[in-house]
């Protein structure tokens, strides 16, 4: 029988639409807008993703750098959600079995990518790109000093015999450990702290 986590005792295990919640206050309370929050849901499965993308507030210009969020609830998780850890011994074996299963660990990756440039760059030499690839990297050790989880994307487009930059972006991945509250306001303050040294990247770079 399906048990609700609700009424009983269990361990935390949150519900998809409580880590969003907590995702969304986070980054208010880090002062930051919060624009264009969706919710992707496959009936089928049951599968969810949440995405949102973020700004400073019109007080602290320029406004078009911006962060995309968004992490994804897989489908065991969104049934764990519902009825409780536990809840999925159901779909392993019957009830006066024993137990021998792996219960599934809550924990979900928040990606957040932030844009450093509009792109449209036609490259002289390649070698250009590492050079920008240095001078983020310096500039993100700044409120990102840890380079676990972080990598910079460069997106090239050839066009008449002429490399073009069509895209260029830094990515921070932060593993949620989801056995016991997370405490987002790090993450949170860090994604504020990396939009506002990402303007100063106009001075440096062609973009």
């Amino acid at each position: 029988m399906r048990r609700d986590a609700r009424d009983e005792g269990d361990s935390y295990f949150p519900t998809y639409e409580e880590l969003a919640a907590e995702v969304l206050d986070g980054l208010e309370r880090a002062d930051l807008v919060v624009q264009d929050v969706g919710h992707e849901l496959e009936p089928s499965t049951g599968e969810r993703t949440f995405q949102c993308s973020v700004r400073l507030p019109a007080s602290e210009p320029p406004h078009r750098y911006l962060a995309s969020l968004h992490f994804h609830w897989d489908a065991l998780l969104t049934y764990v959600g519902t009825y409780g850890p536990g809840s999925e011994c159901e779909l392993y074996h019957e009830d006066d079995e024993e137990c021998s299963h792996q219960h599934p660990h809550p924990a979900v990756e928040l990606v957040a990518e932030f844009d450093l440039g509009d792109g449209g760059y036609a490259l002289r030499e390649l070698g250009e790109v590492q050079a920008w690839i240095e001078t983020v990297e310096g500039l993100l050790a700044r409120s990102l000093p840890s380079q676990e989880g972080r990598v910079v994307r460069v997106g090239l487009t050839v066009k008449d015999g002429t490399a073009w930059v069509d895209r260029f972006a830094a990515e921070q991945v932060w593993y949620l450990d989801l056995s016991e509250p997370p405490d987002l306001a790090p993450i949170c303050e860090t994604i504020q702290a990396t939009l506002r040294v990402t303007p100063s990247l106009a001075d440096r770079l062609p973009l």
